[in-house]
């Protein structure tokens, strides 16, 4: 839930950031002029906030070096967009006609409607008595209003025509999309996870985040788990939190006992998978476990896990071949047969046809983004520019 939210919030703060893209100043209230334009202090200033919060939210405290940055950054963006403009405003092509501000306002106002849908949704999920205005409310406070998609079309408008103007058309290059990938995703992934399985498993596998790579040497497993006889379960719970101790063979004998407890289920089982029933059927018919579903992939599981039983993680990875069933295993949990479902492909995460379509859309969009910022780079000279750091404050 939180997960969702923060993204909520990150795309908040780029419509905040680009709201006030055409706040023009008189030039003695101006934070940031470049040649003709300038934008006030309340713009540039909400814009600094709205990151410094971002940071807060997310509980990073900066030290001082790290506000100069930030507030360098924000600066920098509002200098690209008087660039822009001004070659905009030479070009004859910074005005906008009175119907495509009508299109502008009524696509704001449905994306508006689509995101408030959305984060109210997110935020009674967590709080089912929020009310309307207590989503208007935290809309509003992030910068996120239809005036701020408003702007933020606005912007992408003026973008392209700039595009055309100086670059032409942009496309992608064979093969640009999938380096993209690499670039801003995979690699990430790989330099974190790589040689620490650990610290995948508990991040990826257990608080259900996102890794766009895969550390080599993991496979596929589903098992059939029964709950073990009362009494047994109840003695190994006892001896495994220390309210009682005992031998390790007489802990292995009674493991024993309980495989020998169960033998009639896991016969059946293994006689059933004789006569040509699916593992999965036997999994419906028998296991108690519900975290994945028969027909679902399996656990991923790895030779150096921490999640599972040592016994479990012993006997999952003896398989041999995909395909291959173990003996009964006995844990805590119960008795389980496990099947070798397959190896889990190592490296790039494989994306679905849509993934691929929005990966595209993404990595054209920042092939247009680098195209206009070294547009700002080679124009920049032309213009005078006259920044107010000092007039910029992040309180915390």
């Amino acid at each position: 839930m939180r997960k969702r939210i923060w993204t909520a919030l990150l795309c908040c703060l780029l419509m905040l950031c680009c709201a006030g893209c055409g706040a023009m100043a008189e030039q003695t209230d101006a934070a940031v002029r470049v040649g003709d334009i300038a934008y006030d202090l309340q713009t540039v200033q909400d814009a600094l906030t709205a990151s410094a919060e971002l940071y807060e939210t997310a509980g990073v405290s900066l030290n001082d070096a790290q506000k100069q940055q930030l507030t360098d950054s924000v600066l920098e963006h509002f200098i690209g967009l008087g660039v822009l403009e001004n070659l905009l405003r030479e070009a004859g092509q910074a005005e906008i006609d009175e119907q495509t501000q009508r299109l502008l306002d009524e696509q704001a106002r449905q994306t508006y409607e689509s995101v408030w849908q959305q984060m109210a949704a997110l935020i009674r999920e967590e709080s089912p008595d929020a009310s309307d205005g207590m989503v208007d409310a935290f809309l509003a406070d992030m910068g996120c209003t239809q005036e701020a998609y408003r702007q933020q079309l606005e912007l992408e408008l003026k973008n392209r025509r700039v595009l055309d103007l100086y670059c032409g058309e942009i496309a992608l290059d064979e093969g640009e999309a999938l380096a993209y990938y690499e670039r801003q995703y995979v690699s990430v992934c790989r330099e974190r996870y790589e040689g620490n399985i650990p610290l995948f498993e508990q991040e990826v596998l257990v608080n259900g985040g996102v890794s766009y790579y895969v550390p080599e040497g993991y496979r596929r497993i589903k098992h059939i788990v029964m709950a073990l006889p009362e009494d047994i379960a109840n003695r190994l719970s006892a001896l495994q939190s220390g309210s009682s101790s005992i031998s390790e063979d007489a802990w292995q004998a009674l493991l024993d006992a309980a495989g020998k407890a169960m033998k009639p289920k896991t016969d059946a089982i293994y006689q059933a998978l004789a006569d040509g029933e699916s593992f999965e059927s036997q999994m419906a018919l028998y296991s108690y476990d519900t975290g994945v579903a028969p027909e679902d992939a399996g656990y991923l599981i790895h030779a150096d896990s921490e999640l599972w039983d040592d016994g479990f993680l012993k006997a999952a990875m003896a398989l041999e071949h995909p395909g291959d069933v173990s003996e009964p295993v006995v844990t805590l949990a119960g008795v389980h047969i496990i099947l070798y479902a397959g190896d889990e492909p190592a490296g790039a995460l494989a994306l679905t046809q849509e993934q691929q379509a929005l990966l595209e859309q993404e990595a054209l969009a920042d092939k247009q983004t680098r195209a206009l910022e070294e547009l700002v780079s080679q124009h920049r000279g032309d213009y005078e520019i006259e920044t107010h750091p000092e007039r910029l404050t992040i309180s915390k």
